[in-house]
Formats: structure tokens, sequence, C-alpha cells
């Protein structure tokens, strides 16, 4: 049987005499569940049928002698032969050898990998220009899975180390610790640094309902995050941020001799008010000391508005209350001016002296002003007698905040009251001296 196995030469053709052994085979394999693969890359209708875990010979391919003048082994169409020499018409011609230019028989060839690259199968070629294959395997560990990194893992000592330089080492050694370990270990091993893994694992911890005492004592923390879930423009601090934050706040109330209330609970709750260093630096500078040292007229008013027992009571009142620094620097000094027009006899509400303290009049400005307002009481008498007017309100106008128009008018009067008593004498005189008024 005759056939074309290299179609790319249609010239070349190719005796192929098939073994009895190989007919055997062949009948053998047909009561076997087969499966067909092409081999003949030159020919991609050459098959061959093999059984399933069937094997071929690991040896070279065989080289064929041809001899001429042989039909069998010589020429069959009468022309000479692709490589050895052959006679036309089964003649003489002289003889040669035949190489088919397969790879041998039996060279690995590579791994075949399965669909999954779970199983891999060995490959060989099989001298034919086709290939056959072992059984398939467990496949080992991929080249990239060779070269990855080892998986991180993060230390018990490194872990209560770093926690210990931010809560103490007393609560590093804490039973929870183990727990909370557990956490920052999973979110370590995904790429996380150490702070990040310590920031989920809080807010893991809480939804979870997980670690108690570590997350009350980050409650500020959680407080902020509602405010900002909630849709206040507020800033969410990182546990690092957050003690940092806390140790400040805490050196602010020591050296303003409020040590007794730089405890974590105090200030955490304070930070879960979204107040920050500074804000507490002035509420305690421009709020606190205010009261602290203000005398003691003064201090019995503030106390109206900031009850407590004692300074630490107010400090406590001021620092946690809702109201931020700068509005309760401003109520401090409407109450001073408030307190220093009633210890000059002169009558006034809150929004009116608050007015005036946002004129920039401290506690002492205020009490000589109101002084002065008190003096101008007279100047009413006189435009009584004028059929005019001048009021309290006029002249704390003209004194505070020195109105042309009010001090126009005082002016007027006091000419008035120089033409009506011109050339007065004693005690009279005096006192119009003594208001202003002469």
């Amino acid at each position: 049987m005759a056939f074309v196995y290299n179609q790319g030469n249609p010239l070349a053709t190719n005796v192929y005499v098939a073994p009895t052994a190989a007919k055997k085979e062949t009948s053998k394999t047909a009561t076997q569940k087969a499966s067909t693969f092409t081999y003949g890359l030159g020919n991609p209708l050459e098959t061959r049928i093999t059984a399933p875990g069937q094997t071929l010979p690991t040896t070279k391919t065989k080289v064929v002698e041809t001899k001429g003048g042989g039909a069998a082994t010589g020429g069959a169409t009468g022309g000479g032969g692709a490589t050895g020499g052959g006679g036309g018409g089964g003649g003489g011609g002289g003889g040669g050898t035949t190489d088919t230019g397969f790879t041998a028989a039996g060279t690995f060839a590579g791994w075949e990998y399965s669909t999954d690259k779970k199983q891999r199968r060995m490959k060989f070629h099989d001298g034919k220009g086709g290939f056959y294959y072992g059984e398939y395997e467990p496949a080992p560990v991929t080249d990239d899975e060779e070269t990855k990194a080892p998986e991180r893992t993060l230390a018990l000592d490194t872990f209560k180390a770093t926690l210990g330089l931010l809560l103490g080492k007393d609560e590093a050694n804490k039973p929870y610790v183990q727990k909370l370990y557990s956490l920052v270990s999973g979110f370590y091993k995904t790429g996380s640094t150490v702070d990040e893994a310590l920031n989920l694992a809080l807010y893991q911890a809480e939804n979870e309902n997980a670690i108690p005492e570590f997350t009350k004592r980050f409650k500020g923390i959680f407080d902020i995050r509602n405010m900002k879930q909630k849709g206040m423009a507020v800033t969410v601090p990182t546990i690092a941020e957050f003690f940092a934050t806390e140790a400040k706040m805490g050196e602010v109330l020591t050296n303003a001799g409020l040590g007794d209330l730089a405890t974590e609970e105090f200030l955490g709750g304070i930070i879960g008010l979204n107040k920050s260093v500074l804000e507490v630096g002035n509420l305690i500078s421009d709020v606190f000391t205010a009261i602290d040292y203000a005398p003691t007229e003064l201090k019995k008013t503030l106390q109206t508005y900031f009850p407590g027992v004692d300074r630490v009571s107010i400090a406590k009142a001021i620092l946690t209350g809702k109201e931020g620094a700068q509005e309760l620097s401003q109520k401090v000094k409407g109450v001073s001016v408030l307190s220093a027009a009633q210890q000059q006899g002169v009558t006034m509400d809150l929004a009116t002296a608050s007015n005036i303290a946002n004129m920039g009049y401290d506690y002492q400005q205020a009490l000589t002003g109101f002084g002065t307002v008190k003096n101008l009481e007279r100047a009413g008498t006189i435009a009584e007698f004028a059929n005019m007017q001048f009021t309290s309100q006029q002249a704390q106008q003209a004194v505070f905040g020195k109105s042309q128009k009010e001090l126009d008018e005082i002016e007027r009067l006091k000419q008035r009251e120089l033409g009506r008593f011109q050339g007065s004498s004693g005690r009279l005189a005096s006192q119009n001296r003594a208001a202003g008024l002469i």
C-alpha cells in the first residue's frame, strides 16, 4: 500500500510496508476504546489508532535501504527515489538510503497540561511527525508560584511590641490581645501594614461585637465615624492619630492644672465631639482661664452662666459642651461686660453686653466705660428740662460706640447746662463738673 505523506512535495513518495505484527496490533485494538490523533504534520489526513495507555518504541527512526531493480523496494512509479536511486519501472538503479526527516521516536517533546492546569502528561515524538503521550499526573507548583513571595506572617511578639507603644505594656498583655492579634494577622497577610491592619481590625471587632474592651477604648473614633455617616464634614481619625491627639490634649490639661481630667475616658469623649487639640487649647486659654482668674465679682456672674462648684467642674462643662471655643469665648466676654455694667448700676441684657464685647471691650475697660455712662445720667435730667430726651442707651453709644451723633447731643446738653448755670459756684457746679457736663 502506498500513500503520500509529504504534501509539501507532491513528487516525493514512499512505500509503507506494514509489518505483520502491526496488523495484529491493529486488530487487537479494534475491540478497545480507541483514540484517534493526527501525527503526520505534512499530511493532516494521516492518522494512527492507539489504545489508551499505549506507548511506541523509543528507538531512533529507522533508515530504510533501497536497492535498485526491485519493484517492491525500488521506484514504484518508475522514477528515481526521493533520496535513493531506484530503477525505472522496477528496473535496477543505483542503491541509496531514505531518511524520514522527522525527530526520532521517543524523543521527549515537553509537557501537556490539562485545561485547569492541575494535571499534566509527558509528550513524545513518534518518529513520523506526530506524538504519543504518557498518563496524566498531578501538576507540580507552576513557575509563577515557585517565584511568588512567601506568605506574610506577623509575629506575636512584634504585634505586642507595636501595641505596647500605642496602648502601653500593661494593655498589650491583656487577654483580649490574642483575639485582636488573630484579626490583625488576617489583614496583615493580605498586604496591609501593622497600623492599617490594626484600624481594619477595630472596625471588624465592632461589626462582630468582639473585643468590647478594645472597641470601648476607641469610642471617640466611632462617634466621629457616625457624624460622617450623617453627612457632617468631619475626618475620622486612625488609631495612631487618635493617640497623638489624646496625648497632646492631656498635655494641655496638665499644664492648666487640670491633670485629673487627662484620662483616657474623658479625653476620648472630647475627641468624640470632634474637638481638635487647637480647639481644646483655645477653650482652656480663652475660656477657662478667663473664668479661673476672673475677679470675684465677675466670677459670681460667670457662675450663673457656667455653673460648677469648682474649677474642674467648670472645665468639664466647657470642654464637653456643644459650643465651640469661639462661641464660648464670646459668651464669656459678653458675660464679663454684663458683670461690669451691673457693678456700675447700669441695667443691661446679655445680648447688648455681647455687642459691646464685640467692639473689643474686656471686663476692665467695660467697668470704666459704664462708670462714665452712669455719670451721663445727669444729661438725661438736663434734656428733660428742655423737653428733650437722652437715654442710657444713647450714653452707651456715645461711650462705647463713639457715635458722633450722641457725642454731639452730649455737647449741646453741656452748652445748655453751662448757659443755665452761668456763673454758678459751689456744690452744684462741682457736681456738674464731675458729671463731665461743664
